[in-house]
């Protein structure tokens, strides 16, 4: 039974080559490629597969669809690309997740390593610490002031775990040594509404999601919480300007593709990505939000996330946001 057993496997691992090689040979099939968002709408993760949505069906032949998946600090949207045919047709659209989701969420119910694939990285923006008009603070300084006189005293949005928006928050708590009390959102555009109220006092959020609500005076801007100002509002003080040079976070969107997804397809549809971020239209359009087109290849993405989560990895150590949430 057991001898059975072994070459029914062996039948079935030999079966899957030609079934991958014509997958690979056939692709795109004749179905929508779809893209799995991490985080809820109007944030910046949701915002650059909408904009090369159009493009790339153009130069694919096939519809797009954008569906948001936030929740689990983006593990659903991961899972679901991790568990889908390997055929390149399911991508999934996250950030620093990808570097530090398997550290502060250790067990998906998928395996990161192998489950999914560097395909692409997209774009990189810079972000904002903002506070409503009405908070007793002007930059950094007088956050980590009022922290430490009243400690817990002082909330920030977080959303979702994993992303720019939170390990921004973990870097203020920690580098500035000051006890925040965080709140989750599901996306940066879900806590927007509540800072400008006055109902959570802060929130590190992308450039483009942000700056709208400075310039209209719905929000007060307190840094860049970059060593370099924005193009777009360069007279907004970088993090070290503001009081806390350690505080360096931007907001980088890549591709991933299901693991075991062959690599002539991989290198096909980083191909496509690469053309569609090099429009012209498409580069200006991302230009005007404070977005910069930042590709990377399969190969370079794969690095730059090991990178990234050796970066992070002392910090989330002291993560003030437990593992399970």
């Amino acid at each position: 039974m057991a001898g059975s057993h072994a070459n029914m496997l062996l039948m079935l691992g030999a079966l899957a080559v030609p079934m991958a090689a014509a997958t690979a040979q056939n692709w795109p099939l004749a179905k929508p490629i779809r893209i799995e968002v991490i985080s809820a709408a109007g944030g910046l993760t949701d915002i650059v597969p909408r904009m090369l949505a159009d493009p790339l069906a153009k130069s694919i032949g096939q519809p797009i669809v954008v569906e948001d998946r936030p929740g689990a600090g983006g593990n659903i949207a991961a899972g679901v690309v991790a568990k889908a045919d390997p055929d390149g047709h399911t991508l999934l659209m996250t950030g620093s997740n990808q570097a530090v989701n398997p550290t502060l969420l250790p067990n998906p119910g998928f395996d990161y390593d192998h489950d999914l694939a560097p395909l692409a990285m997209a774009v990189d923006a810079k972000m904002l610490l903002v506070a409503a008009p009405s908070f007793p603070a002007n930059n950094i300084s007088d956050v980590i002031r009022l922290a430490r006189a009243r400690p817990r005293s002082i909330s920030i949005a977080i959303s979702p775990i994993g992303t720019p928006n939170h390990l921004g928050a973990e870097m203020l708590a920690q580098y500035g040594n000051i006890d925040l009390t965080f709140v989750p959102y599901g996306g940066i555009a879900q806590a927007t509404p509540d800072v400008i109220g006055g109902r959570v006092d802060l929130a590190i959020g992308a450039v483009p999601s942000l700056l709208p609500q400075v310039k209209s005076g719905a929000l007060k801007a307190l840094a860049i919480t970059s060593n370099e100002h924005s193009l777009l509002a360069p007279g907004i003080p970088t993090s070290a300007e503001a009081g806390l040079p350690d505080l360096v976070i931007d907001a980088w969107i890549c591709f991933m593709v299901t693991g075991g997804t062959p690599d002539s397809i991989i290198n096909r549809l980083d191909q496509h990505i690469a053309n569609a971020l090099g429009r012209a239209d498409v580069m200006e359009q991302f230009a005007k939000q404070g977005v910069e087109v930042r590709h990377m290849g399969p190969a370079q993405l794969g690095a730059f996330i090991q990178s990234e989560a050796s970066r992070f990895s002392t910090l989330l150590e002291h993560s003030r946001v437990a593992a399970s949430r």
